[in-house]
């Protein structure tokens, strides 16, 4: 018969729970990172300031998010390369600010080369 006086199940159930947060950390990424190449085809097919600027806000907002989840392999790569993709939205969204659309699309053209560059990296 089980006794309950001795939390025989705990370790389990602690296991349990890291191996679903996990996942579900992974399932945000990856979410995120789909979102993110949304936002980028949009961003690069706008035709105005206005629509540029949102599609960037949208990307800007899931490169956040990304950057502040764990990466289970390769951690110091992925915060590397999620600090280059950071730096190239700050180009893009600066040209964007001063009305430059052509040069605001061409710091996102950089930001793409970014992700090529650290998914290679990190896959």
């Amino acid at each position: 018969m089980f006794s309950f006086e001795k939390p025989w199940w705990i370790p389990g159930a602690a296991l349990l729970m890291l191996a679903l947060t996990g996942a579900a950390q992974a399932g945000e990424l990856k979410s995120l990172m789909k979102d993110m190449k949304t936002a980028m085809n949009g961003a690069m097919g706008s035709a105005g300031d206005a629509e540029f600027s949102s599609y960037l806000q949208r990307l800007r907002l899931d490169a956040d998010r990304a950057a502040k989840l764990p990466y289970p392999d390769n951690q110091t790569d992925y915060r590397e390369g999620m600090r280059a993709l950071s730096a190239d939205l700050d180009k893009a969204e600066q040209f964007a600010k001063a009305g430059d659309l052509a040069a605001a699309k061409r710091s996102l053209q950089a930001a793409n080369q970014t992700k090529k560059r650290y998914h290679h990296l990190l896959n």
